[in-house]
């Protein structure tokens, strides 16, 4: 009979934990050292751009209970003041009117305008919660965690999927991968055109939630970086995306994303010699593949049955000797989380889940992708 379980989850985070940079990317970064933010009690938050996230951000802050919501800024003035009347803030044209009313600021602008914005906020003294991706450039990227060890803030990146709680849920295979276990991974992100974030390629855009994740767990060097992409709607940035990274113990992870896609995708599968998993992003699934002890020993391979056994073996061997559970998990909303875990980090000066640090490393991969795209085309 088959072998297979469902559960579901309560919604859940996983604890709090620090991040270090993957070895394979050590070389990129400038060496920090330790520097704990100052905590801030009663925190006054700022947000730096009224469009749509800025807006998401918003929504979040307003509803916290340790947060004082107090301004906005933006360029586009209809934009700041309707967003400014649904929160009661004050509407600043720019961001130097808003440094001296808060605490802390969410930037959620055009990456391109990331650098600019966040080395301002960071040399003011802000703790500084950033849309990613950080930036579009390691270099950009570097300062702006050297300005935030510099200024004692705290700095964040809004890699929102480390709050998915199916990722939560694929913890007994993450575990083995942070091991050290090699490991097979393909990640699919996929959306419709959606006219926003054409500052970037898909690359900076949607792949980088994965390169984010991945890297976070493969304490490995990285040994090659391979891909190609395509621009479909016109530009000068990719919409289709293909890359491998082969890390030095033998882990290969494939990325594929686009933004031109009728299907919408949000899924990664990790494969290592004891487990598998597959985790859907979207419905926030993680379906695990188990073998029993006896596939892990090699009771069947092939030297050890005849071909007699096998006939007989093949018609309910999957169903028999490998256990599949899936674990769906509650509705949580991640993007409060993540606010949430910016709000502790800034109170109590911590770290957060994914800090500009840990961030790097996803910024350094995107960055070698995009360089190996444009010398295939």
């Amino acid at each position: 009979m088959p072998c297979t379980r469902k559960r579901s989850n309560v919604s859940r985070v996983a604890p709090r934990r620090n991040f270090a940079l993957p070895p394979s990317l050590r070389h990129t970064v400038i060496v920090l050292g330790t520097n704990a933010a100052q905590p801030v009690i009663n925190m006054k938050l700022g947000i730096i751009g009224s469009g749509r996230l800025g807006s998401f951000h918003a929504d979040k802050a307003a509803a916290h209970t340790d947060v004082k919501l107090v301004a906005v800024a933006d360029p586009s003035e209809s934009s700041r003041k309707a967003l400014a009347a649904k929160h009661h803030l004050i509407d600043c044209a720019t961001p130097k009117e808003l440094f001296p009313l808060v605490d802390a600021v969410v930037i959620a602008a055009p990456t391109s305008a990331h650098y600019e914005l966040g080395i301002r906020c960071l040399q003011h003294g802000l703790h500084v919660l950033m849309e990613k991706p950080m930036c579009a450039s390691l270099s950009e990227a570097e300062q702006l965690v050297d300005a935030a060890f510099k200024a004692n803030v705290v700095f964040q990146v809004g890699h929102v999927e480390e709050f998915n709680p199916a990722w939560t849920a694929a913890e007994p295979i993450l575990e083995k991968v942070r091991s050290g276990q090699p490991v097979l991974i393909d990640a699919v992100r996929c959306s419709g055109y959606t006219f926003r974030s054409t500052d970037i390629g898909t690359v900076f855009d949607m792949m980088i939630h994965d390169l984010d994740l991945v890297l976070s767990i493969v304490p490995s060097r990285v040994q090659s970086v391979d891909a190609v992409g395509f621009n479909v709607i016109g530009g000068p940035h990719e919409d289709v995306a293909n890359a491998r990274i082969r890390f030095e113990n033998g882990s290969v992870a494939n990325f594929y994303a686009s933004r031109v896609s009728p299907q919408v995708a949000r899924s990664m599968r990790l494969t290592t010699v004891e487990i598998a998993v597959s985790v859907d992003f979207g419905s926030r699934t993680a379906s695990f593949v188990n073998p029993d002890s006896e596939v892990l020993r090699g009771a069947f391979a092939p030297e050890r049955i005849s071909f007699d056994e096998t006939a007989k073996l093949a018609p309910s061997f999957m169903k028999e000797r490998f256990v599949v559970e899936e674990v769906q998990n509650d509705a949580v909303d991640a993007l409060a989380l993540e606010m949430d875990d910016f709000v502790h980090s800034v109170r109590t000066g911590g770290t957060p889940r994914v800090s500009g640090k840990r961030a790097l490393a996803a910024v350094a991969a995107a960055e070698s992708i995009v360089k190996a795209i444009r010398k295939t085309a």
